[in-house]
C-alpha cells in the first residue's frame, strides 16, 4: 500500500500528534521543529523574492537605456544604407527602431579632471530617443558657436565624476593617432556639453557618451560610414529570436556580420546573478535540514514513547508498511504545518516591502528600496525541496518503527 493511500496510517499519524500535549516535552520539541521548518521556508522565500527583484529592475533599465541587438561587422566600418537597414527592420515583426551607430574610444578632460570613455555618433532618431532621459540641459546661449556637429550628451555619473555642467566646454582626444604635417598626433577636437542624461544604469552614465553622427564622423576623419547597428524591441523577452533573424539575414548579406542579443552581451552579469541565487539557495537550505535534525529526533522519541500500541497494532493485523507510514505521515504534518506558516509570512513580509519603504537603501544602488518580485516557480521549488527533505528525516523513524514486532511493546512493558 503506498503512503498516499494509507488511511490507517494517516489516521494514526495525525492522532498521535494530537495526543503529545499530554507529553510537553515532546509537543516543545515538535514546536521547534515547526518554527524552523517555517523560518527556513521564510527566509528562503524572502531572499529568493528580492535576488529576483533586483535581477528584474537591472532588466527593465537595460530594456530601457541598452541595445537588445547589437549588429557589427568583423571589418569595421561598412556602410549602412537605408535598404540594409530597412530589410532589418522588416526581418522580425517586434523590431521598433534601428539606429546606426559610429563609436570609438576616447579621453575627455575638462580642467584637470579626466575620464576615458566611449564616444558614440548617433542619428536624429536615435537622439529623439535619447532626448526622454536628459535631465539637464544648456542654456541656447551657452550653446552660441557650437554647431549640432560639436554638441554632445553625457551620463550624469560621468559629469559628476569630471566636474561638469550643462553648457561647459570639453577636450575630446582619440588614443588612435592620425597623421599630421609632424608625424603621428592624436586626434583632438573640443565640444560643448549640451545635455546630462540619466537611464538608471551608472555603468551606462559613468562611459557613454552621445553625439550627431555628423560630430564623430569629423573626429575620426570617416563620411558616411558606421561600425554598429543598434536593434530595439518592443518586447525585452523576443531578443533572442530577434538576433537569430537578423543574424541570418545580415549573414547573407556579409559573412562578416554578426548579430547578439542583450542576452549574449551581458551573459557574465545574468550568469553571476543566477550563481549568487543559487549559491544562496543552497546555503539557507540548511536551515531546513537543521530542522529535520529535530523532526528526527521527536519521530525517534515517539517510537519509542508508543511501542506498546504499535505492538498492539501490528497484533490486530497492521502491516509494517502502515506502522511506517503512521511516522511519515506525521513528519508530513509538522513539515506541512511549518511550510504553511512560512509560506503565508514570507508573502506578507514581501507584500509590506513592495509597498511601504521598510529598507532604504545607499545612493549608489538604482533602487533606493528593496525591489520584491515574488516568483512561482521559486516559491513551488521551496515548497517541494523543504517538504522532501522533511519526509526523508521521517523516514528513519519510520523504518525503526516498521520493525516493530507485536510481542515487543508487551515484553518491554
Amino acid at each position: 500500500m503506498s503512503f498516499w493511500s494509507d488511511g490507517l496510517g494517516r489516521k494514526v499519524g495525525f492522532r498521535y500528534l494530537r495526543a503529545k500535549k499530554s507529553s510537553s516535552f515532546l509537543s516543545l520539541i515538535t514546536t521547534i521543529s515547526i518554527g524552523g521548518v517555517a523560518v527556513g521556508v521564510l527566509t528562503l522565500i524572502v531572499t529568493l523574492s528580492v535576488m529576483s527583484g533586483f535581477e528584474s529592475e537591472l532588466k527593465k533599465r537595460l530594456f530601457a537605456a541598452e541595445t537588445h541587438v547589437l549588429i557589427e561587422n568583423d571589418e569595421g566600418y561598412f556602410k549602412a544604407d537605408d535598404v540594409l537597414l530597412g530589410r532589418i527592420q522588416s526581418s522580425f515583426a517586434g523590431i521598433t527602431h534601428v539606429f546606426p551607430v559610429l563609436q570609438t574610444e576616447v579621453i575627455m578632460r575638462s580642467g584637470n579632471k579626466v575620464s576615458g570613455g566611449v564616444f558614440k555618433g548617433v542619428s536624429g532618431a536615435h537622439l529623439k530617443w535619447l532626448d526622454s532621459h536628459v535631465t539637464e540641459r544648456a542654456p541656447a546661449d551657452f550653446l552660441t558657436g557650437f554647431g549640432p556637429e560639436s554638441r554632445l550628451y553625457m551620463g550624469q555619473e560621468l559629469a559628476f565624476e569630471i566636474a561638469v555642467v550643462p553648457g561647459d566646454r570639453i577636450t575630446v582626444v582619440s588614443p588612435v593617432e592620425t597623421e599630421g604635417p609632424l608625424g603621428a598626433v592624436p586626434r583632438v577636437k573640443k565640444f560643448v556639453v549640451a545635455g546630462v542624461y540619466k537611464t538608471g544604469i551608472p555603468e551606462q552614465e559613468l562611459h557613454v557618451v552621445f553625439a550627431p553622427i555628423a560630430g564623430v564622423e569629423s573626429f575620426l576623419h570617416q563620411s558616411g560610414v558606421v561600425n554598429q547597428i543598434e536593434v530595439r524591441l518592443d518586447r525585452f523577452e523576443d531578443a533572442g529570436i530577434a538576433a537569430e533573424k537578423t543574424r541570418a539575414l545580415v549573414e547573407s548579406v556579409s559573412p562578416s556580420f554578426s548579430a547578439r542579443s542583450w542576452q549574449e552581451l551581458n551573459a557574465h552579469l545574468f550568469r553571476s546573478l543566477r550563481l549568487e541565487r543559487t549559491a544562496m539557495f543552497c546555503i539557507l537550505i540548511f536551515i531546513i535540514v537543521v530542522a529535520s535534525f529535530n523532526i528526527v529526533s521527536t519521530l525517534t522519541m515517539m517510537v519509542t514513547e508508543k511501542k506498546l500500541s504499535l505492538s498492539i497494532l501490528r497484533a490486530m493485523g497492521a502491516t509494517p508498511a502502515q506502522i511506517g507510514n503512521v511516522f511519515l505521515w506525521e513528519g508530513f504534518a509538522i513539515g506541512g504545518v511549518g511550510i504553511l506558516l512560512g509560506l503565508v509570512t514570507s508573502l506578507l513580509i514581501c507584500w509590506a516591502l513592495r509597498q511601504f519603504p521598510l529598507i532604504e537603501l545607499p545612493d549608489f544602488y538604482y533602487d533606493r528600496t528593496l525591489p520584491v518580485v515574488v516568483s512561482a516557480y521559486s516559491v513551488v521549488t521551496v515548497v517541494v525541496v523543504t517538504l522532501a527533505i522533511v519526509l526523508l528525516g521521517a523516514v528513519i523513524p519510520s523504518r525503526k518503527a516498521s520493525k516493530t514486532s507485536p510481542i515487543d511493546g508487551i515484553n518491554d512493558a
